[in-house]
């Protein structure tokens, strides 16, 4: 049993809660998270005081002091260190992209949204907040294991998507910004929604096939989880 709060790995566990330190593994601190990253093969490390919550390989137990200090969080028994999730761009039929977003309680709640609603994949630029971030996997509710997910340059992804026969919509108003009611559905779709607080850019506009905006009445704005859901709803795979 590991006691000691100055233990190396307990100092290293400790510091997953800093971005900077989850280049390949990051905390798990909620047993449904666990639950499926054990499930999907991603869960490295199991940490537990007391009894062992399940059977895994590679298990650490702690006192309830240093579990308390790994996980920042009291009445907790057991937590888990992540692997990083594989890249992957298979893209099917439903793509939500997402462009500079700076909240991770949005990223994990599009991400449980699109699985909900048969969306098959989620592309974030590498200036979106952390995926890793214990409030994106929070949000997600684990589905972040259950999508395709690729992080990286959104405009060659595009380019790759118009290649396999995608549409690609860009959200927010513009002069020929068409309403979400008019979109017809498509075999296969893509939408991007931007930062919260710039929207997105110009170019990304410009390779988009059409510019696209809900309805709402007496307001021009929405909050970007609230936006994509709405959107996935329309246009769900289900």
């Amino acid at each position: 049993m590991i006691e000691s709060l100055e233990n190396k790995k307990v100092k290293n566990w400790t510091k997953l809660h800093q971005k900077k330190y989850r280049d390949e593994e990051y905390l798990l601190l909620d047993e449904k998270l666990i639950e499926e990253a054990y499930k999907n093969n991603y869960l490295k490390t199991l940490i537990y005081t007391d009894k062992k919550p399940f059977e895994f390989l590679d298990t650490y137990e702690v006192s309830k002091e240093v579990l308390n200090k790994i996980s920042k969080k009291d009445g907790l028994s057991y937590i888990g260190i992540g692997k990083k999730i594989k890249q992957n761009n298979n893209y099917q039929n439903r793509v939500m992209i997402l462009e500079d977003l700076s909240d991770p309680l949005n990223i994990g709640r599009i991400i449980e949204t699109a699985y909900l609603f048969g969306f098959d994949s989620i592309i974030m630029t590498d200036n979106c907040a952390d995926l890793y971030h214990p409030k994106c996997l929070s949000a997600s509710n684990g589905k972040i294991y259950e999508l395709n997910i690729y992080v990286g340059d959104i405009y060659s992804e595009i380019e790759k998507l118009k290649q396999l026969g995608f549409k690609i919509y860009a959200t927010g108003l513009k002069d020929n910004t068409k309403s979400l009611t008019e979109v017809n559905e498509e075999e296969k779709m893509a939408f991007i929604l931007g930062n919260e607080g710039s929207g997105l850019k110009e170019e990304t506009f410009k390779i988009a096939d059409e510019i696209v905006k809900i309805d709402m009445h007496n307001i021009d704005s929405l909050n970007v989880a609230m936006a994509g859901a709405i959107i996935m709803y329309e246009f769900a795979n289900i």
